[in-house]
């Protein structure tokens, strides 16, 4: 008998069966606590910079400033703050530290907010907006520890039921 010899080449590559392809990668959701802090981080660094970047349009906004430079302090310091808790947010680990400097700080703006902006009336009701801003980012770190507190005292899902 002769033997043929086929040196054909395969077209198409051979696609693994079902057993050899590898399931997708399950999605990683971030913890409830790097949610906020993300947010709450890119909302502050914002805030934060618009008044160093343009001060006119930012009096505009918020009403007349008598010292830019105490405006773009306060700025500055907002959006340090915020460059915190974005950075820890995006690690998906927020330390406890974080945490309160998170909600003492919302805390603080809410309450400056609402006592010069509302009782007093010595700054623009612009920042009434921002006092509740900063009110939902408190509620939200109450959101975030309630959740958390939850998820470690459930009790593990059967691996095969």
């Amino acid at each position: 008998m002769a033997e043929v010899a086929t040196e054909q080449a395969i077209t198409r590559p051979m696609m693994p069966g079902p057993r050899e392809s590898k399931p997708p990668p399950a999605r990683v959701r971030s913890p409830p606590a790097a949610r906020v802090a993300m947010v709450q981080g890119v909302y502050y660094v914002a805030m934060g910079l618009w008044p160093i970047l343009d001060l006119k349009t930012f009096m505009l906004a918020t009403g007349p400033k008598l010292e830019g430079w105490l405006t773009k302090g306060v700025g500055s310091c907002m959006a340090n703050v915020g460059a915190a808790l974005a950075a820890a947010g995006a690690r998906g680990k927020v330390a406890r530290e974080l945490r309160l400097l998170g909600v003492t700080t919302a805390l603080s703006f809410a309450a400056m907010d609402f006592w010069y902006a509302g009782v007093r009336r010595r700054i623009s009701r612009v920042y009434l907006a921002n006092g509740i801003t900063q009110l939902g980012f408190a509620a939200a770190w109450g959101f975030a520890a309630w959740r958390e507190s939850r998820e470690t005292r459930r009790l593990p899902e059967a691996a095969f039921a």
